[in-house]
Formats: C-alpha cells, sequence, structure tokens
C-alpha cells in the first residue's frame, strides 16, 4: 500500500512539474486530520452537515495516504513498525 500511494503522489508531482517536500507531509496531515475531525464531529451530532459515511471514508484515506508518504520521507517500513507494534501490544495486554 505504501509503495502504491508513494508512486501515485510522485508521478502527478513529476507530470505537474513539481518535486516533493517531505517538510509539507506533516503539515498536509494535520490539515486532513482536521477534515476527518469534522467528518467524525458530524457523525456525532450533525452540527455542520449531516453526516456522510463515504466523504468519511474518503477523508480517513486521505490520513492514511499521508501517513504512508510521511513513513517513506523518513525511511520507515511501516508495515515492519506495524508489526512490531503489535507484538508490543500483545506482549503489553497479555494476549500471547
Amino acid at each position: 500500500m505504501q509503495k502504491k500511494v508513494c508512486r501515485i503522489v510522485d508521478d502527478c508531482l513529476k507530470k505537474d512539474g513539481k518535486e516533493h517536500d517531505k517538510h509539507t507531509v506533516f503539515p498536509h496531515l494535520v490539515e486532513e486530520i482536521g477534515e476527518l475531525a469534522r467528518e467524525y464531529h458530524n457523525s456525532i451530532n450533525n452540527w455542520r452537515d449531516n453526516f456522510d459515511k463515504e466523504k468519511f471514508s474518503k477523508e480517513l484515506s486521505d490520513v492514511l495516504s499521508q501517513l504512508l508518504i510521511l513513513a517513506r520521507d523518513f525511511d520507515v517500513d511501516i508495515e515492519t513498525a506495524f508489526e512490531e507494534k503489535i507484538k508490543e501490544w500483545r506482549k503489553r495486554f497479555e494476549l500471547d
């Protein structure tokens, strides 16, 4: 998934004649989290707009995409890191 997302982003930037700047990824992640937060807020009280599960799903995917790009930019194999985190949780909560 990480390779797929990063390849698409790189291809889009290349097509537009732009270069990737890893220092812009974190602000984009924060922006996407804000959009996800708005959709979450809508889900619990219809504050601004009616809850739209499809929009919530897309915002969730945007957050995940930015996380995958951030991991790549800092040379983190996110799959390995996630597997290690699962092992840590299993040990911590005595699930083995």
